[in-house]
């Protein structure tokens, strides 16, 4: 009886911890300095701090809850985390021949489903597409990174992907550029169902149960990322899937020498893949090399951080020009990008737009925190297992914070994927240690069903896996203006003969793609014009326009900012002092110096 009403208190408290939260959402505000960025934040005097802030909070104080009473009702509270935290398992990482049969299909139908893709033929994307290829371009000519582009996600996205292909074909077109894309979610899919069957191995299953629950998440995995959509996931958290498998096999101290090499690496190359993922990746490898230290795995961490200064210190000697622009590029985005493009978090609970995915996502990774916290007592879970557990609910909490920087309908789904597989794991263990038996039968049934439903959910296509080698080269290779509008295709024809004697050409309009499909590379490093709101980079682009004779401006006009001569009010006025029109072309301006 008693402890019945302990559990109903601790619900009422908990529900309360979570109206709570939500009471005191817009209560916490921090003081807005207005630094001269245009945007949603200036426009409602919003810190980029208080979505953050308002999120931690909502997680922490259900949390506290939760904690205060497992340690209210476990004597041995202390102990257990200690042990938890404390204690390894080594050489548990058990595998079955069975399992690896299933494994290798698994991974035989999803290439199967890669080769069976549709290729896209739509219209280009002037701005977003441009944002990847322009800079591309530039680097193909010359070679720059950050000292010639100033980069908003990061330089393997945004500049190298793209320019690396091009190099490898041999040929430059916007069917390679898109190809890459496809080919990133294959390998994220790839990693996933890798991560799933390791951890499969550290469980302490029977042979049955470790193919059923590899069947059911890796299915699960794998349907969150789409190839032609935006799924529950996405290929650019490629370097946080490779951490948590370097993980699993650092836990499990199996080729434990190879994973801190390449945890290590990933700390610089994370940053070059996406400075937000790069930044999530980082602050997991500290938790990583804290957990080595209090572990007393000294010579690990000290491998660990010893690695991570030789590649960083390699790199700054290697290339100490760009090295100084990249640390400049990257502090920029860190402090200034929220308030460039960042839109206000919707209140959880609220008839607000996207509050509903905000509000589930967010409860989402609440659930993740309390099994987390859960696992950590519960005696007969495998300890490396539970390890994981809690690594991917850091994960997790981690993965929301792309959204927070801006919190539309996309960024917040995209940030539910590791939630959902975090719950799914956890689920799927807790399940399939309830049953006490499985029998051949059922194991046969249950294997034929997911089986099943993994062929037909792949969307495999024979004729298209046969056509492969035809499709693709078609799509190499087919000119650029077939994804051209016909507006587009005009502007082209009528631009190119007047660029002929330009080196390069600076556009004042979001349609980033002319510097591509012009075949001229950005005469400053502001080719992605939108990017440049601060007051910084707003001077530096105008000083860089002075040796600028020729921009053009108007074009496509977004619906989902403020206008670049509002936004980047300094440069607007600069170039209406020294340009002027010379022609116009449908939405286009021709501007000269003069």
């Amino acid at each position: 009886m008693k402890i019945q009403k302990e559990k109903i208190l601790f619900i009422i408290f908990f529900l309360i911890s979570i109206f709570i939260g939500y009471f005191i959402w817009e209560l916490i505000e921090l003081e807005f300095k207005d630094i001269g960025i245009i945007g949603e934040y200036s426009k409602k005097n919003h810190h980029a701090l208080n979505d953050i802030l308002r999120y931690f909070v909502f997680l922490l104080l259900p949390s506290l809850i939760f904690i205060s009473y497992k340690y209210h009702k476990n004597p041995n509270f202390l102990s257990d985390i200690k042990k938890f935290f404390f204690s390894h398992e080594e050489n548990i990482f058990e595998g079955s021949f069975k399992l690896n049969l299933f494994a290798i299909f698994f991974i035989f139908v999803l290439l199967a489903s890669f080769l069976s893709v549709n290729l896209s033929s739509s219209l280009i994307d002037s701005y977003h597409e441009g944002q990847r290829m322009s800079s591309a371009y530039k680097n193909l000519l010359d070679g720059s990174l950050w000292s010639g582009s100033y980069v908003t996600v990061g330089i393997f996205y945004e500049t190298l992907s793209s320019s690396i292909f091009w190099k490898f074909f041999d040929h430059v077109s916007i069917g390679i550029a898109r190809y890459t894309d496809i080919i990133y979610t294959f390998i994220f899919k790839l990693l996933s169902i890798f991560f799933i069957y390791f951890l499969a191995k550290l469980t302490n299953f029977d042979q049955n149960r470790k193919i059923i629950f590899f069947l059911i998440n890796s299915l699960l995995f794998v349907s969150l990322s789409s190839y032609d959509d935006i799924g529950s996931i996405s290929y650019r958290e490629i370097p946080i899937i490779l951490l948590s498998i370097l993980f699993i096999f650092l836990i499990s101290k199996k080729n434990s020498f190879l994973a801190i090499f390449f945890i290590s690496a990933l700390t610089l190359i994370s940053m070059f893949w996406g400075v937000d993922r790069g930044l999530i990746y980082n602050i997991l490898t500290i938790i990583i090399l804290v957990y080595l230290f209090f572990l007393k795995r000294y010579l690990d961490f000290f491998l660990l951080l010893s690695f991570i200064i030789i590649i960083w210190t390699s790199f700054f000697l290697i290339s100490k020009n760009e090295f100084q622009h990249f640390i400049q590029n990257t502090y920029l985005i860190y402090k200034e990008m929220a308030y460039v493009h960042g839109l206000v978090h919707p209140l959880p609970f609220s008839d607000e737009p996207n509050s509903t995915r905000a509000t589930k996502t967010i409860l989402l990774i609440l659930i993740c925190i309390l099994i987390s916290i859960s696992t950590i007592f519960k005696i007969k879970y495998p300890i490396n297992f539970k390890k994981v557990i809690f690594f991917l609910t850091l994960v997790s909490i981690g993965s929301y914070l792309y959204a927070l920087g801006r919190s539309d309908g996309p960024h917040i789904k995209n940030s539910f994927g590791f939630p959902i597989i975090t719950v799914s794991i956890f689920l799927t263990y807790f399940i399939l240690k309830k049953i006490k038996i499985i029998s051949n039968l059922n194991f046969n049934i249950t294997s034929l069903i997911l089986v099943v439903y993994l062929i037909f959910s792949s969307e495999i296509k024979i004729p298209n896996i046969f056509s492969i080698k035809e499709r693709l080269s078609y799509y190499f290779y087919v000119e650029d203006k077939e994804y051209l509008s016909q507006s587009e295709k005009e502007l082209i024809n009528f631009l190119k003969p007047k660029l002929q004697s330009f080196e390069c050409i600076q556009l004042f309009s979001n349609d980033a793609a002319l510097y591509y499909l012009l075949r001229k590379k950005s005469c400053t490093k502001f080719y992605f014009v939108w990017s440049a709101s601060s007051i910084f980079n707003q001077k530096k682009f105008i000083n860089e326009l002075r040796n600028v004779n020729f921009i053009i401006t108007g074009g496509t006009k977004n619906d989902w900012d403020y206008s670049l001569e509002e936004k980047l009010y300094l440069v607007d006025e600069y170039i209406k002092m020294n340009f002027k029109k010379k022609e116009s072309y449908q939405s286009w301006n021709i501007l000269i110096k003069g």
